[in-house]
């Protein structure tokens, strides 16, 4: 072969490789944009139930990259951005505070997430969405 079908053959294969990443970023993007309920803790593989305070917890990713949160009643708005390579959800709330948000498990109704805080980084947090 010549060297400019090799390039031609080169190209193909780094525009599909191209397709398939977008593609798998969008889906992903589709399976987290949604309502998520707190469902329960995991640590050490054993699980809980959250507090009755924590009962109406909720995150809602929305499709145009902003967010809104209930933690034990309190309400949060900001945005977000999905990071399909590293597996993460970086939000940003209202006052510029950052959070990531590792995934461990996202099927369109289970997200099994850990927030990287000192204090509950050993914590598995489930959610689930109707």
């Amino acid at each position: 072969m010549n060297k400019q079908a090799n390039k031609i053959i080169l190209l193909i294969i780094l525009a599909g490789t191209m397709a398939n990443c977008i593609n798998a970023q969008r889906t992903a993007k589709e399976n987290v944009s949604k309502i998520w309920h707190l469902d329960k803790y995991i640590i050490e593989s054993k699980e809980y139930t959250p507090p009755k305070k924590e009962k109406d917890d909720f995150i809602e990713f929305k499709e145009d990259m902003t967010f809104i949160s209930k933690s034990e009643g309190k309400l949060e708005k900001g945005t977000w951005m999905l990071n399909v390579n590293g597996n993460y959800i970086e939000m940003m709330d209202e006052n510029g505070e950052k959070l990531k948000v590792q995934i461990i498990t996202l099927t369109p109704s289970i997200l099994m997430v850990r927030f990287d805080i000192d204090d509950i980084r050993e914590i598995e947090v489930r959610y689930t969405s109707l």
